[in-house]
């Protein structure tokens, strides 16, 4: 192969991402907007940003929400607040990241549905009903006894589609998730995982979690956290995620499928806190097993690094259009039925 013909995949992807709105469903560390640029300088135009974990609740997450709107004013030149699809093409137009709020739980609203309309103004789209862990809506992915959605949490997703919040069936238990799609009346979402087909991992999701999503013409984000990729290893390849989007893209078809790569850590770091990492393996949100210990080294090294992955959907044989869709339109034409525009 010549040198031209060689550089076209990266000059190709290059001007996909220009060209092209580049949406990438969870970002964890976009709760402190100093990482934002990363995003920006890897062609992303918007991402999910988490402002709840499991250990947060309704006082904490909303002490947060007001830290991060004061860090929007600080940082107006390069992010804008989204809440509409309209919001994310803007911010594109602009050349910001639309960041759009978002929960990996569901402890924020409390026992009280009330509180969904509350978050739904202050700016959250989107919420996963459990972490791992059983919660008042239901059960996560790590709870041995898969017992479902509750009647809480029933309520809960009837609410959530009422006002326009993607219902995130990530980290959530497999019963649990099934029973959300059938409850919902809006499509929904896993906006961060990966095929059992490919890693069995209780953070990957099932061949029936993936018929139920696409029944309902569901989204699924393709995770790039290290722990969830490939077994055995702590630095899988950009060819082991892309392996999970062609196992989910031949199930539910490609333009149900789209990313969501969780960087959990800025690039310059290998991992969470091991005071945190602690804390998460004495509390059960995880065990050794299920995450283990950092370093972590993500296959996409940074999300500034995001182009590298198209480079290769690229060269595995993705078309054009399919990799715009898997980039963010895919995500975009989901947002657009659970929102409203």
């Amino acid at each position: 192969m010549d040198a031209a013909r060689s550089a076209e995949p990266i000059s190709r992807a290059a001007a996909l991402h220009r060209e092209h709105l580049v949406l990438d469903a969870c970002c964890p560390i976009l709760r402190d907007l100093r990482h934002a640029h990363h995003w920006l300088e890897g062609g992303v135009a918007a991402g999910f940003a988490t402002m709840a974990l499991s250990d947060d609740d309704l006082t904490s997450t909303v002490r947060r929400i007001a830290g991060w709107y004061r860090q929007a004013r600080e940082h107006a030149d390069t992010v804008r607040p989204s809440t509409s699809v309209a919001d994310l093409r803007e911010a594109h137009r602009a050349g910001k990241l639309g960041v759009v709020l978002a929960f990996q739980n569901s402890s924020p609203f409390g026992d009280d549905v009330d509180t969904v309309e509350a978050f739904h103004r202050l700016g959250v789209r989107a919420a996963i009903l459990a972490y791992n862990q059983s919660e008042l809506a239901g059960d996560g992915c790590m709870e041995p006894r898969d017992a479902g959605l509750s009647r809480f949490g029933r309520r809960l997703v009837a609410e959530m589609s009422r006002v326009g919040m993607l219902v995130d069936l990530s980290h959530c238990g497999e019963r649990t998730s099934l029973e959300a799609i059938d409850a919902s009346s809006a499509p929904v979402a896993f906006t961060h995982t990966g095929a059992k087909g490919v890693f069995d991992h209780p953070r990957t999701i099932s061949d029936e979690q993936l018929r139920a999503v696409a029944e309902r013409d569901g989204f699924v984000g393709i995770n790039a956290h290290p722990a969830f990729v490939r077994p055995g290893t702590a630095a899988p390849s950009l060819d082991d995620v892309i392996d999970h989007l062609a196992y989910v893209a031949d199930r539910i078809g490609i333009e149900r499928v789209g990313l969501g790569l969780d960087f959990s850590q800025p690039p310059e770091e290998d991992g969470i806190t091991p005071e945190r990492y602690a804390m998460l393996i004495r509390q059960g949100v995880w065990t050794p097993d299920t995450l283990p210990a950092p370093p972590w080294r993500y296959p996409v090294p940074s999300p500034a690094r995001v182009p590298m992955l198209t480079e290769r959907l690229l060269a595995r044989g993705f078309g054009g259009r399919e990799v715009i869709g898997v980039l963010g339109e895919n995500a975009l034409r989901l947002l657009t039925r659970v929102w409203g525009g």
